[in-house]
């Protein structure tokens, strides 16, 4: 009577058990387009003009900070549409990587 059960029921796949264990882990909340643009690898250039995903992704910030200290920056452009009524502003903010190495060098102790 003790064994009643199914073989396959009594089974237990570890593996699988500890891998969602660490997903669960190693997973902070949401998993948003913020937080995938923060995850992305970027490569600093001088040439290049970086979108705040990018900014966020190079500083490891959230996505919304990385837009508020862009708007702080020197150099920062905004490339996006004006305000009209009953519309929104939308903005499409752009920072050269010149000044970006300039704003860590200013953050950095020498």
């Amino acid at each position: 009577m003790e064994n009643s059960q199914p073989e396959e029921i009594r089974k237990i796949d570890l593996k699988k058990v500890g891998y969602d264990i660490y997903n669960l882990l190693k997973s902070s909340g949401r998993r948003g387009y913020k937080h995938r643009a923060r995850q992305c690898y970027v490569e600093l250039k001088q040439d290049t003009l970086y979108t705040p995903g990018q900014v966020a992704a190079l500083l490891n910030v959230s996505y919304d900070s990385a837009v508020r200290l862009m708007l702080k920056m020197k150099g920062c452009v905004d490339m996006g549409t004006e305000t009209r009524r009953y519309k929104r502003r939308k903005r499409m903010l752009r920072l050269s990587g010149k000044n970006l190495m300039v704003f860590l060098r200013s953050k950095t102790r020498e």
